[in-house]
Formats: C-alpha cells, structure tokens, sequence
C-alpha cells in the first residue's frame, strides 16, 4: 500500500533556487517595487500564523476522470505542536489524524478499518509518504514554504504578482526530459501579491518522475488580524494519474484553545503493516 505519487512529490518543497532583478513591471498598478532581500522580508513578517486554529468546511476530491467526492472537514491545529484533521461523510467518520512534530496517530474507517500509531520516520518508511508536521503547517496557513528556502532564486514580475522561481524557463523545459540530474532534483515556483503579500500559488515540479504540485490559495480574509485563505486547492498530477483537492473553510476561529480527541484504543482496527 505504498502511496509513492506523494512521496515523489510532497518531499520536494525543501528545495534550491537562482537571482535576477525585477523586469515587466504593470504600470498601471500602484506598485512599491522591492529587491530580493526586502521581498523575502516582508512575505516572513506577513506569515504570521495563529496559535490556535479550529476550521468546518468542506473538501472535494478528484482522481483522474472519476466522479467528484464532496465529503465535511474539520481542522485544529496549535502552532508548532499539533494538527488535528476530521473528514467525514453525512456525519459518519472517515478519516482522522493527529499530527505532531515527529509522531502521527490515524484511523481510515473505510473500507477497511485501519489505524496507525507511531513516529513520523515509520509512517513515511511504511507508506512512501514523505509526510511532515511543517508541511501542513504551511499548506494550512496559506504558507509560501519559502521559509524553508535557504539559497537564491531568480526573481520577475509576471501576472501582476512577484514570481519566484528556481531556475530560467528553458531550463525549466529541458530538465524534466533527463533521466538523471543530481543538481538540480526539484522546481520550484511561487506567486506573491505584491501588495499584501499573500502567496497566490505554488507550484513543484519534480524531475526525476515528472510528477508536479501545484497549490493556488484563495479568498484571503482577515480573522483577528491574521490573513488566510478561505479556500485552498491543489492539483497532485504524473503521468499516470491525477488529483484535485478543494478545501473551502466555511468557519474559521482563531486564537481559542482547542482540544484534540482521539480513541486511545485500536482492538478493532488493523495495522497499516497488517494491510500492506
């Protein structure tokens, strides 16, 4: 049951980058323009993310040509500590996780019932899921991953928004036809409104498999002084299949002290290694 797709993926948000000054700037936009350094510096000082969080909405699922799932969402989360994720359908539980820095309990009730309890190196070694706390941190606050960036990158103006990305555009083009790159793994590329700030989009690319990511965060609204976006999508895509997921976040509260419920017992689950 190895869901090697997302670990191909997933894992390459840690990624490398190149630099260049601003060029096709709007005119008819009333535009402060930043270099590199004050950019990166006022999308940080936006991320802010709340301490608490406790979100209902809604998510739809996609695979391929498959009929669209819709199923109900809630989320809580405590910044740097803990994620906690609901998914159900007309009431009747699905799906829960519970995330921590280096631990992940989860239940699936269907099909089968299944639970895992352990640290996050096994879950990742059992699935092929390169899942981390940090990852849906970010996804979750409308993140733009660049704090996890430590080398340069090159930086336009494109579509109205400031464009990050890792490397030239006909680099771009070649690099996914090579079967073997070992400087270059991923590509990396964001959008960042450059009046607020927010990361519009995100997209990943990885070579080695042609597999790609991409996350386009809307509807930003302010909730007690922090932004975030009211619907997030992504498309999870290689050359055998792919996803489209859709969160929209009918209710958002901040800053509350949630709790994070979770049965302490799996006597009528199996293992994820029992159903491998």
């Amino acid at each position: 049951m190895r869901i090697s797709l997302l670990n191909k993926i997933i894992y390459g948000f840690i990624l490398c980058v190149s630099c260049s000054s601003l060029k096709n700037l709007d005119p008819s936009r009333n535009i402060k323009v930043l270099n590199e350094k004050k950019l990166l510096d006022s999308i940080k000082a936006h991320e802010i993310y709340p301490q608490w969080m406790k979100i209902r909405g809604n998510v739809r699922v996609k695979i391929n040509d498959d009929g669209e799932q819709e199923m109900e969402i809630n989320l809580r989360s405590k910044i740097d500590s803990a994620i906690w994720i609901n998914i159900s359908k007309f009431k009747k539980k699905i799906f829960r996780t519970l995330l921590k820095k280096d631990s992940i309990k989860m239940t699936i009730e269907y099909p089968d019932k299944i639970f895992f309890d352990g640290s996050t190196k096994s879950f990742n070694n059992l699935t092929g899921i390169s899942l981390s706390y940090n990852l849906i941190e970010e996804l979750i606050n409308g993140g733009s991953y660049l704090k996890y960036i430590d080398h340069k990158f090159k930086l336009q103006f494109r579509e109205n928004n400031y464009h990050l990305q890792t490397h030239f555009p006909k680099k771009t083009k070649k690099i996914p036809n090579k079967k073997a790159n070992k400087n270059t793994t991923y590509i990396y590329e964001s959008w960042i409104d450059p009046i607020n700030y927010y990361c519009n989009r995100i997209n990943i690319i990885n070579p080695e498999n042609n597999s790609e990511i991409n996350i386009s965060y809307n509807n930003w609204k302010n909730f007690l002084s922090y932004n975030l976006p009211t619907n997030i999508q992504l498309i999870i895509s290689n050359n055998d299949i792919e996803y489209f997921i859709s969160m929209n976040f009918k209710s958002i509260k901040l800053d509350q002290p949630q709790k994070f419920p979770f049965i302490s017992t799996f006597k009528d689950y199996k293992s994820f290694q029992e159903n491998e």
